[in-house]
């Protein structure tokens, strides 16, 4: 099992690159696009946390 502040780490760090690049690359009107990495690495990592959860639960029963 992952420590939490690892899985965080994994995911965040790559999204927040991405992010960074993605506000230079697009045009000023497309900006707000930038922030959907950060919003994805979200998603993946609470429904990672999640998963794992689920599985310990079960494994404990």
């Amino acid at each position: 099992m992952i420590n939490h502040k690892v899985k965080y780490m994994i995911l965040i760090l790559p999204t927040f690159i991405l992010t960074v690049v993605l506000l230079y690359l697009l045009p000023p009107s497309k900006s707000f696009l930038a922030m959907s990495p950060l919003f994805l690495g979200w998603i993946v990592y609470y429904t990672w946390r999640y998963v794992e959860n689920k599985s310990d639960n079960e494994k404990t029963i």
